[in-house]
């Protein structure tokens, strides 16, 4: 594929556009429009009530949430034209998980699996897009995404850190270009408070020898503020070869330079050392679901080092700026051997540098306001790798360097024409360059895309609303698809892969702090990637398979039905098929068509609490086989549960600090069962064969926080 130029006319051409618009609509009224609330009286009065009850109960009514490429001009999510799932602090507690992956599958629209076995590695998909490539991750506004493959390593993120997180699937997510096509995801360091000086210690340990630390302290002086945070995971694994350590660290750095201006610098270093015990063909599991027999000395280590700088505030007047510089150094060192005498081993070393800056001008007239947002997105990336591949007594080795450059505009639009509807219109221009260089030979692709996005809002009455929208996104050959490691093809031919979705979605606010949000969606990929192993040679091959669709219902329902007493549920139905080519009409692989996830959090007397939580899923076809001639991996369900006692104030019941005990048991009904399974070819079978990712069988932990 020939480099294209950078589509300025159009982009220029739809940015005026926008513009035009927007000076016209901040000056003058709508006809016909009424400045006069939409609900009034007792409407008013019930909606005020409710706003207090939902506050106690940490259930907001009015959730403000990320509308534009960095968080500096955020929105309430009822003006927001997608269905957007926001994870606070509070609930990251009471989760008790310890990596991000788990806690996201209580997310709609979300599936997690394990490819390596170790039950820490989890592969994070959103709608349907499996591998971990199709969503946009943002760490304090910088991308974590890796260059060389688009993946994410989610296990190096501090969630212990973490202060909030936003899910935003399909490819209406707000600004984020190529790689966003299964959505996005916001993730937010907590802050330190003010002049309070606190934090936690926190303790625990369980079956496996599994030993968990973690702790922070905030505080701040003067405009000062600052959160420091470390954690550290040590087990010998639930399986063969399954265990090892997770260590992180993490720093937000914050000065107030004004009232309305603020700059922080957020840091990160957090570092794996894994086993990788792999897949079992179903006999081998069925026998001994803990053994790992080819691959007892695979690993997988990974370290990432971060430094973002951010700034936000006013510049003049109406106009406010977000600001975002932001380096990674992020390394990996693997060993995977195979059932037929092959390895195959690989060091990588990347830096990634990048930048973000992005303009609002707000303007107000009434009830209608304007929100312009205008930006630009600069990223650089180079992974310097080293891969030696044997197979049957016959060595090839390989050292190469990719790099990844991104250049993009964008420009977005919203409009609240009075408090029941806002419109919203955006474009994004990315010119991405993907450069190889091995043994001497240099090859580099370049992709060139303009991506929309388009959404309405109506809210008639306070208690709910509506919205529709759509969006584009791409999806650019990765370094890795293109030229591949050693023993494999590469395929330079590779075109990027176009998605369009269509959403339409409800919102419904009850009573005190019950809230309904349903989603429908239509998604159609073009030239989806896949990799494709040649039967004959067993050698593999990226190819654009054609067309794919994904029809999808989301359902998310909280409610505080009585004070100490809270309910969760999230439901996905979803019909993954591939749409062109020898195997059209076919299930996608790896997608199930449902998904529930249900909870409850339960404040008992004396400081007791208990937490109880499930998830369902359901069949799917297993990885690599689009023909759908193999059997469908099993339906699995899994429930957890958490007991803890607190020390609370006299009064109202709210923790102030002290000591937290608790013992929590996952898999409390010792379910065995697969997370992910693969149609592959077994050489010591001579067929292809059924292989199953062993899942973690019960596992108790107990524990204390202490909070000061």
């Amino acid at each position: 594929m020939r480099a294209k130029p950078f589509p300025w006319l159009r982009f220029l051409f739809l940015f005026t556009v926008f513009a035009l618009v927007s000076v016209v609509w901040s000056g003058s009224g709508v006809p016909g429009e009424s400045d006069d609330a939409p609900t009034k009286g007792s409407e008013e009065t019930d909606r005020a009530s409710d706003e207090s009850v939902a506050r106690k109960s940490g259930l907001t009514e009015k959730v403000e949430v990320t509308a534009t490429r960095l968080s500096g001009s955020p929105d309430e999510l009822d003006h927001v034209p997608a269905h957007v799932t926001v994870i606070e602090r509070e609930q990251i507690e009471k989760s008790g998980v310890l990596t991000l992956q788990d806690l996201l599958i209580e997310a709609t629209g979300v599936v997690v699996y394990d490819q390596v076995g170790n039950d820490i590695q989890k592969t994070f998909d959103l709608r349907g897009f499996t591998k971990g490539t199709g969503t946009k991750i943002y760490l304090d506004g910088s991308p974590i995404n890796d260059p060389r493959n688009n993946s994410t390593a989610l296990e190096l993120v501090p969630l212990e850190a973490l202060e909030r997180v936003e899910v935003t699937p399909g490819s209406a997510v707000g600004l984020a270009g190529g790689g966003s096509e299964a959505g996005g995801i916001h993730l937010t360091t907590a802050r330190g408070a003010g002049e309070a000086f606190g934090g936690s210690l926190a303790l625990a340990a369980g079956t496996y020898d599994t030993t968990q630390l973690n702790g922070n302290v905030r505080g701040g002086l003067g405009r000062f503020d600052y959160l420091v945070s470390g954690s550290r995971h040590e087990t010998d694994g639930f399986r063969e070869n399954a265990g090892g350590e997770v260590g992180r660290v993490t720093g937000l750095f914050g000065m107030t330079l004004s009232r309305e201006r603020r700059i922080s610098l957020s840091l990160l270093d957090s570092e794996t050392d894994l086993g990788s015990p792999g897949a079992l063909t179903l006999e081998e599991f069925e026998d001994d679901p803990r053994q790992s027999p080819f691959n007892s000395e695979d690993f997988f280590d990974q370290k990432m080092t971060q430094a973002s700088l951010n700034f936000g505030g006013v510049l003049v007047g109406r106009f406010t700026a977000s600001a975002n510089l932001f380096y990674r150094n992020q390394d990996s060192d693997s060993f995977t051997s195979g059932r037929s005498d092959s390895e195959f081993s690989l060091e990588t070393d990347g830096t990634v540098y990048g930048s973000t800056l992005q303009v609002t001008h707000s303007h107000e007239t009434g009830q209608r306001v304007n929100n312009l947002t205008a930006g630009v997105e600069w990223l650089d990336g180079e992974t310097d790798s080293s891969g030696l591949f044997s197979f049957g007594g016959i060595e090839s080795s390989a050292v190469n360097t990719a790099d990844r450059r991104t250049l993009a505009l964008f420009v977005q639009d919203t409009l609240k024409l009075s408090r029941q509807w806002s419109v919203l219109v955006g474009v994004r221009a990315d010119d991405d360059r993907v450069g190889f260089v091995e043994a001497g030979t240099t090859d580099s692709r370049s992709y060139s895309e303009v991506s929309l996005r388009a959404g309405a809002n109506w809210n008639p009455f306070a208690k709910y609303g509506f919205y529709a929208s759509y969006g584009e996104s791409f999806l650019p050959p990765t370094p890795e698809q293109l030229f591949a490691f050693p023993g494999f093809s590469g395929n330079p031919d590779l075109g990027p892969e176009d998605s369009r979705s269509f959403e339409v979605g409800f919102r419904g606010r009850w009573g005190p702090a019950k809230r309904l949000d349903v989603a429908a969606f239509i998604q159609d990929t073009e030239d989806e990637i896949v990799f494709v192993i040649d039967p004959g040679t067993f050698i593999g091959r990226n190819e654009n398979l054609g067309k794919t669709r994904r029809v999808g219902l989301e359902g998310s329902f909280r409610a505080r039905p009585s004070d100490g007493f809270e309910l969760f549920a999230n439901l996905t139905l979803l019909d993954a098929d591939l749409r062109s080519g020898p195997d059209e009409g076919n299930e996608v692989p790896l997608d199930p068509s449902e998904r529930l996830a249900a909870g409850f959090d339960w404040e008992l007397p004396a400081g007791f609490a208990l937490r109880a939580d499930g998830v369902y899923v359901g069949e799917q076809v297993l990885d690599g086989d689009e023909a759908n001639e193999g059997p469908l991996l099993d339906d699995y369900s899994v429930v957890n549960a958490r007991l803890s006692w607190s020390l609370q104030s006299a009064g109202d019941g709210h923790v102030l600090g002290g000591l937290t005990i608790f013992v929590e048991v996952r898999n409390l009904f010792d379910r065995e069962y697969a997370t992910r399974g693969i149609y592959a070819f077994d050489f010591t079978a001579g067929e292809s064969v059924v292989f199953v990712t062993p899942a973690p069988d019960r596992r108790v932990n107990a524990g204390a926080i202490w909070r000061f």
